[in-house]
């Protein structure tokens, strides 16, 4: 059996829906397109989420109809940044950056990455990575 020393670190990890492109704003556009699929389901299970119930369920109807694109159209900035990293690769450094002043010891960047997937992992590795270091 082998023997531990000492106790492991433990520290919180944050990982979101992210997109980042050079057009920020086809960049939120399609965050909020994801993210609603999350909100839908999510934003009732979190207490540190305040979403008007109106919204919510508009968000809802629009989603049980197929209506991704509209039901992310409704998903106004404020909420987007509690559930995503997207914009510009100047914007996603400074939302991870700003996780990590307020402790998070890992920032995990989820899918899709960007419009498409090849870009996006090639912008974070090319242009959000350095930007963090």
């Amino acid at each position: 059996m082998r023997e531990r020393i000492g106790s492991p670190d433990v520290g919180i990890v944050v990982g979101a829906v992210t997109v980042v492109d050079e057009d920020g704003d086809r960049a939120r556009a399609l965050a909020r397109t994801e993210v609603a699929k999350y909100v839908a389901v999510v934003a009732e299970l979190d207490p540190t989420v305040d979403i008007p119930e109106d919204l919510l369920s508009a968000v809802k109807s629009r989603m049980a109809h197929g209506d991704h694109a509209g039901a992310g159209a409704l998903i106004p900035p404020d909420l987007l940044s509690l559930f995503a990293f997207a914009g510009t690769p100047e914007d996603v450094a400074e939302q991870a950056r700003a996780l990590i002043a307020a402790g998070a010891a890992r920032v995990e960047f989820g899918t899709p990455h960007g419009l498409t997937n090849d870009h996006g992992v090639h912008l974070l590795g090319s242009e959000v990575v350095p930007l963090l270091r």
